[in-house]
C-alpha cells in the first residue's frame, strides 16, 4: 500500500476545521433556544452541510476547478468533520439524478433506517457490559 500523506493532511486537517465548526456553530446555535430539547444546533449543521456540499460539488464538476488534494481537504476534510449528513444527501442525489431510482431509496432506507436501529442496538448492547 503506498501511503499519500499529503492527501492524508489534506484531510486531517480539514476534519479539524469542519469539526470544530460543527461544534462552535452547534453551540451558537443551541444557545440561541436554551429551554428546548430539539436539536437546532445538529439541523443547522446538517443544513448548511448539504447546502455547502451541493453548491461546492456544483461548482467543481461544472467549472473543472481544485486539484484533487483540495477536493479531498474541502470533502472529505472540511464537509466531512462538519457532517457527514451533507455526503451521505450528496450520494443519494447523485443516485436520484443518475436515474438510480431503487439505489437512491435503498440508500436512504439503510442509512436512515438502520441508523437509528444501530442506535438503538448499541443502547440495548451498553446493558450487557
Amino acid at each position: 500500500m503506498n501511503i499519500d500523506w499529503l492527501k492524508i493532511l489534506a484531510v486531517g486537517s480539514g476534519g479539524f476545521i469542519g469539526a470544530s465548526g460543527r461544534y462552535f456553530l452547534s453551540l451558537l446555535a443551541q444557545s440561541q433556544f436554551p429551554e428546548s430539547k430539539f436539536p437546532y444546533g445538529t439541523v443547522l449543521v446538517n443544513l448548511l452541510g448539504c447546502l455547502a456540499i451541493g453548491f461546492l460539488a456544483g461548482l467543481f464538476e461544472l467549472k473543472s476547478w481544485a486539484n484533487p488534494e483540495f477536493r479531498l481537504f474541502i470533502f472529505v476534510g472540511i464537509l466531512g468533520g462538519f457532517t457527514t449528513f451533507s455526503t451521505f444527501s450528496h450520494e443519494t442525489f447523485l443516485l436520484w439524478g443518475n436515474g438510480k431510482l431503487l439505489l437512491s431509496f435503498l440508500n436512504l432506507g439503510l442509512q436512515v433506517v438502520l441508523g437509528l436501529f444501530f442506535v438503538w442496538l448499541g443502547y440495548q448492547l451498553i446493558r450487557f457490559f
